[in-house]
């Protein structure tokens, strides 16, 4: 596996604003001002979460590639740590964007309109943990997932592609 290359030549604007936290505040023309954007313990230059006003949504992890120029989002819900978003963009305006709709408590599929990139993973928040609805929002999920894979084995055999 080749080595990826030096973050610095990738993210030129990013380590010379200071990380990722400072280009996202910075950048998405003025959507995250007065957001909380921090720098993110796994490493500042490609990494940062953004805090939501909901207590049950963890902060949204934006993470950079480290073999090409792109961004990942994924947002939890903090009781399981399951993801309810996630996506890959290569426009730092869009990743702005659905941070902004997460920190604000936007409705899940809203984010998804307003960030066309984000993935919803088919699991739906339970503010309250109450066993019964995480258990459901799980089996949702998985559900989701599984006719997300059909589908790309039923596309890969009817192009006689291995999946």
């Amino acid at each position: 596996m080749p080595t990826p290359p030096d973050p610095t030549v990738l993210y030129p604007d990013v380590a010379a604003r200071g990380g990722l936290a400072a280009v996202l505040r910075a950048g998405a023309e003025g959507r995250l001002s007065r957001v909380p954007v921090a720098a993110s313990s796994s490493g500042s230059l490609l990494h940062a979460t953004v805090a939501s006003i909901l207590p049950h949504r963890a902060p949204l992890e934006v993470s950079a590639w480290s073999h090409e120029r792109r961004w990942s989002i994924r947002g939890e819900e903090p009781f399981q740590g399951l993801s309810l978003i996630d996506g890959r963009t290569d426009d730092l305006a869009e990743v702005a964007q659905a941070a902004r709709a997460w920190h604000d408590g936007t409705a899940l599929n809203e984010i998804r309109q307003a960030a066309p990139f984000v993935h919803l993973t088919g699991r739906f928040e339970v503010p309250d943990n109450n066993p019964t609805h995480l258990t459901a929002s799980e089996w949702q999920g998985m559900r989701k997932e599984t006719a997300e894979l059909e589908y790309v084995w039923q596309e890969a055999y009817q192009k006689g592609l291995p999946p």
